[in-house]
């Protein structure tokens, strides 16, 4: 009986080996260029309805991947079908699993809900939130040495799909924190897509701030969320 027991926990054990290796960091395929890290984008992303509905293999898209875990690599920006880098992304609070390597397991659309949505989002104009604040990176349109202060800045999203169809409401933004970097994600958000300041500088350079007025003129440029 005993022997039982222990070849059932031996088993037990491989299976949780197996699991946690699947969502532990393996960037052992990833390249680097131009110092971002690159990785193909998974084809559940060019086989959804989005990519064909929306022209996506044409435009300027962030997917991030929310069956992956925090701790993994799971946001592409691509624009017009090359991978420019891929990277690290937060997801709601609310929406985390009670084990932290493991995927978000619920998203919702409600206020204050505090989780992530999925869907289709278009990526609006860059604006200031916040105030005044140290912020630690190394790309050159934040600092010029190790730390600086600044606005922090953040990209609005409109949700087109029925399942974040209140994004807006909700502040649903892409925004930096200092628990994002392209060395890991180390914590949640309250529903907003956090990157790196790296990813955000190269969206920066496609979305460049311009007034309220002249925001309906902007360049289509997207974000997919898919699970």
């Amino acid at each position: 009986m005993k022997k039982g027991i222990f070849v059932a926990f031996v088993l037990l054990g491989l299976i949780l080996a197996i699991a946690l290796w699947n969502y532990l960091p393996n960037d052992e395929k990833l390249v680097i260029n131009r110092g971002l890290h690159v990785k193909e984008l998974p084809q559940k992303f060019t086989k959804s309805s989005y990519y064909s509905d929306y022209d996506l293999a044409n435009k300027f898209v962030i997917y991030v991947d929310f069956s992956k875990s925090r701790r993994k690599r799971r946001l592409w920006v691509v624009d017009k079908g090359e991978v420019i880098a891929t990277s690290y992304t937060a997801h709601g609070s609310k929406s985390a699993s009670h084990i932290s390597y493991l995927p978000p397991q619920s998203f919702s659309n409600i206020k204050g809900s505090n989780q992530s949505s999925l869907g289709l989002f278009q990526i609006t104009r860059q604006f200031n939130m916040g105030h005044p604040k140290k912020h630690h990176c190394s790309c050159d349109n934040y600092v010029k040495d190790s730390t600086c202060s600044h606005w922090p800045k953040a990209f609005g999203l409109i949700g087109k799909s029925e399942s974040n169809s209140n994004a807006k409401v909700r502040d649903i933004l892409i925004h930096t924190g200092n628990y994002v970097s392209e060395h890991g994600c180390t914590a949640n958000s309250d529903g907003c897509f956090t990157v790196s300041p790296e990813v955000f500088e190269i969206l920066q350079n496609k979305r460049p701030p311009i007034g309220i007025d002249r925001g309906l003129f902007l360049k289509k440029c997207y974000l997919v969320a898919i699970k």
